[in-house]
């Protein structure tokens, strides 16, 4: 099993006032990838950073897609593996400052 861990470096925080809902940003990226088959999506919550992971068999991307994914949702491709014919792609974001929540020790 591939296990990596994202540092402060790998994501450029975005300097946009307002960001796309997550549903939104989802809609985007596959309309993007244009990925029809055989496919799926998982959201990931961690700390100021949020991760949509999409996982595709037909994967079909290229720098002015992945530019496109960035300018229009503010998240940016930080991981892509392929593991027995299946791509998972993770694009990531910082959380707006509002949305960050805390909890107490």
């Amino acid at each position: 099993m591939l296990c990596e861990y994202f540092t402060e470096d790998t994501m450029t925080p975005t300097t946009q006032s307002m960001q796309l809902a997550i549903d939104e940003c989802e809609e985007w990226i596959w309309d993007t990838l244009d990925s029809t088959k055989d496919c799926g999506f998982e959201y990931i919550k961690d700390g100021n950073k949020e991760f949509l992971i999409f996982n595709t068999n037909d994967f079909f991307a290229d720098a002015k897609a992945l530019e496109k994914i960035r300018k229009t949702t503010g998240m940016e491709l930080v991981q892509m593996s392929t593991h027995y014919g299946y791509t998972q792609l993770w694009f990531g974001r910082y959380l707006p400052q509002k949305e960050i929540k805390f909890r107490k020790v």
